[in-house]
């Protein structure tokens, strides 16, 4: 089981020591991503979320 990390609120770790390369790089992709406009609008996001947990929310049969 993964180690679990406490969190202070008066000496919080930087971003860049608590995080693996390939996360950061998926942030950046992201903020890459926004900058060029490659976005979604939030309804739109509200209608696919809701699709997704309809659909992944059903029991699966055994």
């Amino acid at each position: 089981m993964a180690e679990v990390k406490k969190f202070s609120f008066e000496e919080p770790e930087s971003i860049l020591n608590g995080e693996d390369e390939e996360t950061l790089s998926a942030i950046n992709e992201g903020i890459h991503d926004a900058e060029a406009g490659r976005t979604v609008p939030a309804e739109e996001v509200r209608k696919l979320m809701a699709q997704w947990t309809t659909a992944s929310s059903t029991p699966k049969e055994r």
